[in-house]
């Protein structure tokens, strides 16, 4: 049930996402987007479908190397500074790079989604410590904050997963590294649904009144 609570909520940012009409701002498409990726790569798991079984490897290749440059972009579109973009092509340079040296298996995804959390992590504690420098705050950096305490929460408690599933893996500490995952889930799709609940606004919006 906590799983499935988990999958729900990655569904949530992209339902509010059409709901307050936010189609102008790009930031929010790109989370919302981040996190349907998320549900839609989590919902046969949790279903226990028997086809994913033979795919599951390939499918958590390819969202290693979309995970970090997703939220690399909602940080270019929100801030609008050439150093995330040019970050976002150091990044993919970097993936293309350890897949030409070790090949596209876990040996080069293991490096790419440890730096890339190791990135965001960077990205999303930057990004609160420039909200509390602020006296006055807009709607967009309300939404902001919630959405970098979120991803603090996802990819902070990921360490402890990347370690166990990664890294040192065992069946043993599995049912609680699943759990802790799930649990990451809830805390930042819950963060970031309620600062786009009750702080977004298309910006465009925002400009005209």
């Amino acid at each position: 049930m906590f799983s499935i609570l988990a999958v729900t909520l990655c569904f949530i940012p992209l339902c509010l996402y059409w709901v307050k009409r936010l189609t102008p701002d790009r930031s929010y498409l790109v989370i919302a987007i981040f996190w349907t990726i998320n549900g839609i790569t989590y919902t046969p798991e949790i279903f226990h479908w028997t086809w994913y079984n033979s795919v599951t490897n390939l499918i958590t290749l390819y969202y290693n190397l979309i995970d970090a440059p997703l939220i690399i972009l909602f940080f270019y579109f929100f801030f609008k500074k050439k150093i995330f973009l040019n970050l976002l092509y150091a990044f993919v340079i970097f993936e293309a790079l350890m897949i030409a040296w070790k090949g596209f298996n876990f040996d080069s995804g293991n490096v790419i989604i440890g730096l890339g959390t190791l990135v965001c992590l960077i990205l999303n504690i930057w990004g609160i410590s420039v909200y509390f420098r602020k006296v006055q705050h807009t709607s967009p950096e309300n939404v902001l904050v919630f959405v970098n305490a979120g991803l603090i929460f996802y990819y902070g408690l990921f360490t402890i997963v990347f370690f166990f599933n990664y890294i040192q893996f065992s069946k043993i500490t599995l049912p609680y590294v699943t759990f802790i995952n799930y649990l990451s889930i809830c805390m930042a799709t819950g963060l970031i649904s309620f600062g786009l609940w009750k702080y977004a606004t298309a910006r465009y919006q925002e400009e005209r009144y």
